[in-house]
């Protein structure tokens, strides 16, 4: 996701390298890996000068911005010693942290600190997923009631993409129960206030094929999420063509999700966090929002099964 994905002069930005490179903001400034040899060329490949190659020494330069985009488990270290620094802003890779209690107190401290953190979920500068926060704002979808989230891989890698999205359209302040679970089916539902949504979560194991799709049933329509290439559908009520007493959702909009360049986008709202405090604010809670939501559902994702009794 650094680098690797595509080259200079690619049509499709597909890493974090590219995105800086085609962001007038910003520049590239150098890579580290705790393998000298792949540092050494990524920065050959982008063209940028060469940076220390020891952790700590590469750490203490003086960079503006720093992005993480290590394995998973090496992100709270990364977090950690990043804020020890103060940089103007950091830009990450999910998850914040493999531990959802350790990822929302490294979240609120960068806050604390006034250190901008902007996570890489692309999907949410797309122009479809704004699509459907204007449908729901409008009150053409109603509520959501029921939903079937389907991913490949880590849930704390994978499943937090969904998540993410759900909470960008319906916001915060659910609780979140276990109802049961069997293999690799998980049921639960999200309660708030009088809204109480069924949810099912299917995990696939990532040997077999690359899997990310959800799809939530609402009081008036439907959105889905699926396809490779990625496409985003909304639905809404109609009356059937042949039988028109009854009610049936009918496709409304469809997006390609990988027809923009969302990358650019990210960074051009980093841009914006760093120029503007009160933009870096609403960013921060939403960061710390959607992390205590996707925590709560990870909980469970991750929990030994024995958990629920």
């Amino acid at each position: 996701m650094a680098q690797g994905f595509d080259k200079p002069g690619d049509q499709n930005v597909l890493t974090l390298a590219h995105a800086v490179c085609s962001c007038p903001a910003f520049r590239l400034g150098g890579f580290f890996d705790r393998k000298p040899d792949r540092a050494e060329a990524a920065e050959r490949k982008w063209g940028c000068d060469a940076s220390p190659r020891d952790r700590t020494t590469w750490l203490n330069h003086p960079w503006d911005i720093v992005c993480i985009a290590t394995p998973d488990a090496q992100h709270t270290a990364d977090f950690r010693d990043l804020l020890a620094r103060k940089p103007k802003a950091i830009l990450m890779e999910k998850p914040v942290a493999t531990d959802r209690e350790e990822a929302s107190g490294l979240l609120r401290e960068a806050n604390r600190l006034g250190i901008p953190v902007l996570v890489d979920f692309p999907r949410r500068w797309h122009t479809g997923v704004a699509a459907v926060s204007e449908q729901i704002a409008q009150g053409r979808l109603g509520k959501p009631v029921a939903a079937t989230f389907v991913y490949s891989g880590e849930a704390v890698h994978s499943a937090v993409h969904l998540l993410d999205l759900f909470h960008a359209w319906w916001g915060g302040g659910w609780n979140v129960v276990l109802e049961s679970r069997q293999g690799n089916a998980a049921h639960m539902t999200f309660n708030r206030k009088s809204e109480v949504v069924a949810t099912s979560f299917i995990h696939m194991p990532a040997e077999s094929y690359y899997a990310l799709e959800m799809q939530v049933y609402c009081e008036k329509g439907k959105i889905e999420l699926s396809h490779s290439p990625e496409m985003l559908d909304i639905n809404e009520l109609r009356p059937h063509p042949l039988y028109p007493s009854f009610q049936v959702l009918t496709p409304l909009k469809s997006f390609q999700m990988e027809a923009e360049p969302l990358l650019v986008r990210m960074l051009e709202t980093l841009a914006d966090m760093i120029a503007n405090p009160d933009v870096a604010k609403a960013q921060a809670k939403r960061e710390m929002d959607s992390q205590e939501f996707s925590g709560q559902v990870l909980r469970w994702l991750e929990a030994p099964h024995h958990s629920l009794a």
